[in-house]
């Protein structure tokens, strides 16, 4: 199967990398900047290399996750100080600064927890180095993960795929709940690609529901990053083309043939057409505008075959 989807998931763990390069070793020191989001309920954090690396990592957080934070000092008004620490399986971040009128800055060290590279190691993961490290606490992984991976059955992950799946937000009750669908998917790549997607046990028991019940697991991701829903394949349905095959699920939802192209053509005459020709009319940007055009212009094709052909030949292009 075609893995453009693949890339999803590496370029989150991409932008970590490099944003955690020249910043991870134990106790190197990095600038932060704390913003309170009250109208989001999240707090924003921003952590910022040494000058010449020019590194950063921001990431969102509930209050709770930032352990020792006194949220209401950060919010008063003036300059109070602030400590907090971000705290995982992998290692803590600890931070200390001043705060006021919803802002803090200040400086961090992170320390790599050597009891976790020592449970990656025993594993047979490997023994993280100080940016792996930064990379896993940051991602939020933890030893749960890990456990639930060989739980259900999931290949070994290296330490830079455990780090891809945590940033992709997989946890052991996302696999759990996955597992219970009877659609899991199996390698690691595909479950990386459900969690970038957030293909969850909802959409795939939907699209069950609306008949697409045996389809390989791999088959919902693809489904979900072309945009077909519920909603989509009830609307055409309705419009005339139920039972269609995941393939011409994933061609009509990629070119985004809706009822509205469809019931254009068959307003003008084309009705009933085939899943095959709908695809090569919208391919080829053959719309109800051209045909009028055609028609404007002396020329009457009798098929959508015949339109395609004039299309496919540039006729009409120039009368627009």
């Amino acid at each position: 199967m075609n893995r453009p989807l693949a890339l999803l998931a590496a370029l989150v763990l991409t932008a970590i990398s490099v944003s955690s390069a020249c910043m991870a070793s134990s106790g190197r020191s990095m600038g932060f900047t704390l913003q309170d989001r009250a109208d989001r309920g999240r707090i924003q954090l921003t952590l910022i290399g040494e000058k010449s690396s020019g590194n950063m990592m921001s990431n969102s957080f509930a209050e709770d996750e930032l352990s020792g934070l006194d949220l209401a000092a950060v919010r008063q008004p003036g300059q109070h100080p602030v400590r907090f620490a971000y705290i995982r399986d992998p290692g803590r971040i600890d931070c200390s600064g001043h705060g006021g009128n919803s802002v803090a800055t200040g400086r961090c060290t992170f320390s790599q927890n050597q009891a976790f590279a020592d449970f990656l190691a025993e594993r047979r993961i490997g023994r993280p180095t100080p940016t792996q490290a930064y990379e896993l606490t940051v991602t939020g992984a933890n030893r749960d993960l890990v456990d639930a991976l060989a739980a259900y059955h999931y290949p070994r992950p290296s330490i830079e795929r455990l780090a891809e799946l945590a940033a992709v937000g997989v946890t052991r009750s996302y696999i759990a709940s996955l597992a219970a669908t009877g659609n899991a998917p199996k390698s690691l790549d595909d479950l990386t690609e459900f969690a970038a997607l957030d293909v969850t046990p909802d959409y795939i028991a939907a699209l069950a529901r609306a008949g697409y019940r045996s389809q390989p697991g791999e088959e919902f991701a693809q489904l979900k990053a072309v945009g077909v829903t519920p909603a989509l394949v009830a609307s055409l349905s309705t419009a005339g083309y139920a039972n269609l095959t995941a393939d011409q699920l994933e061609q009509m939802a990629a070119l985004k043939i809706d009822p509205a192209f469809i019931g254009g053509f068959a307003q003008m005459g084309y009705a009933h057409l085939p899943v095959d020709t709908l695809v090569q009319l919208k391919a080829l940007d053959v719309t109800p505008e051209y045909v009028r055009s055609l028609e404007a212009h002396g020329l009457h094709p009798r098929s959508a075959d015949q339109l395609v052909k004039l299309k496919a030949a540039g006729l009409g292009d120039d009368e627009r």
